[in-house]
């Protein structure tokens, strides 16, 4: 489960206005889908399944957030939630279209993933060997 979903059950538990983790940055300001693709692109098979499994927990959690009001408050608002969720769809919609040029049929997987991360963003040498990045450049790219 990741870091943002633990922060948003307990506010949902608490029911009172506590501080809620940044949201997933999931297009950059600058290139918006376009620079993702680019990005997904230069992802190793490994790094595809990382974001796909990254990608559908950020989209839950989302979900999850603007489903109670003071967590919505917290995230910015629900209009705010909504657009968030509708720019990772369209990452959604991308990475499926990155699977199916390279043939993949990427599942969630139980490893671990950072919470603020893309794939190409993974700095946490553990999580790299867990998902089988060992061996591939580090490659901190222009998202996040």
């Amino acid at each position: 489960m990741g870091h943002l979903r633990d922060i948003m059950q307990k506010l949902a538990a608490a029911q009172g206005p506590a501080p809620v983790a940044q949201p997933p940055d999931f297009l950059p300001a600058a290139g918006g889908i376009a620079a993702y693709r680019d990005q997904l692109q230069r992802c190793s098979t490994a790094m595809i399944h990382y974001e796909w499994t990254w990608l559908h927990q950020q989209l839950e959690d989302l979900q999850l957030c603007i489903s109670h009001p003071a967590m919505a408050k917290a995230l910015g608002g629900e209009q705010h939630g909504r657009q968030l969720i509708r720019q990772g769809e369209a990452c959604l919609e991308a990475l499926v279209q990155e699977c199916s040029q390279r043939k993949l049929q990427p599942e969630r997987q139980a490893h671990s993933v950072a919470t603020g991360e893309h794939a190409w963003q993974v700095s946490n040498a553990a999580i790299r060997q867990q998902w089988g990045f060992d061996g591939e450049p580090h490659q901190q790219g222009e998202l996040g």
